[in-house]
């Protein structure tokens, strides 16, 4: 049986939550990350928040309650800001594991169906894949670039996820600034034996789609590196990104892919 060491060094198949929280034992809570204006603590407050909500929304269906609804997100996180930072992480532990024994329970007849109250209207599903996605993309943004982080943004479904569920949220900024105007635009993001990557811009309306590769004008990347640029951000190595774009598209995409 391999130590518990081998087994924190190695990702490879385990829960994004479980590599989320052993790497979170090596962050102190005032350490800066890469989600501006906020340390390690409010990235947990984050998290903490929408899992406690998304369990809350999923008890109060099984038990024929109305489901709570939020509003307004930075104003629920307030509170849990507050908290001592030990509560906050225990509280993203118990909760994370509550959660998702829930959507487990909601997935089992169909995990195709949206449930009313729940989440932002995905199925159960695509909300599992929604709350991985979301430890994955936030433990980068505690430390950045490493063998872990790369294995564990890699995994081609939350890629798929973010390309059915969040094309409107992830392209709703950069729409609203330079990217949304102009000419309709198209450009490819590439990977190894992976479909291309399409961000388009068509009559101010923004979308992606996964492709069949071809051998025109690309950014070429790692599977990896390419969910971040998806999600706003860039790895911290600015080789694993190069683009085969002219400049005015390439400056096109990255106004586009500037995250929220």
């Amino acid at each position: 049986m391999p130590s518990a060491a081998t087994d924190r060094d190695d990702p490879r198949g385990r829960p994004e939550i479980d590599v989320f929280l052993d790497t979170l034992q090596d962050v102190p809570p005032h350490a800066l990350t890469a989600c501006q204006g906020w340390t390690a603590h409010e990235v947990v407050a984050h998290l903490v928040s929408g899992v406690e909500l998304l369990t809350e929304q999923a008890r109060a269906h099984l038990e024929g309650r109305p489901a709570p609804a939020v509003t307004d997100w930075a104003a629920r996180e307030l509170p849990y800001q507050a908290l001592d930072d030990r509560v906050l992480r225990r509280r993203l532990e118990t909760g994370e594991r509550e959660m998702t024994e829930l959507f487990k329970h909601l997935a089992a007849p169909d995990p195709t169906a949206a449930v009313p109250g729940l989440g932002w209207g995905m199925p159960v599903g695509e909300l599992i894949l929604h709350m991985r996605q979301e430890f994955a993309v936030h433990r980068w943004d505690l430390v950045g670039d490493d063998g872990q982080g790369d294995e564990v943004l890699a995994r081609p479904e939350l890629l798929a996820h973010s390309v059915r569920m969040l094309q409107n949220s992830l392209l709703a900024t950069g729409l609203a600034g330079a990217g949304g105007t102009g000419a309709d635009f198209a450009a490819r993001l590439r990977c190894p034996d992976q479909p291309d990557l399409v961000v388009e811009v068509r009559r101010g309306e923004g979308r992606f789609a996964l492709v069949e590769p071809d051998d025109g004008p690309a950014v070429e990347t790692d599977p990896a590196a390419r969910l971040l640029l998806l999600w706003g951000r860039r790895p911290s190595d600015p080789r694993r990104v190069r683009s085969g774009l002219p400049p005015g598209q390439l400056q096109r995409l990255q106004q586009l892919l500037c995250g929220f």
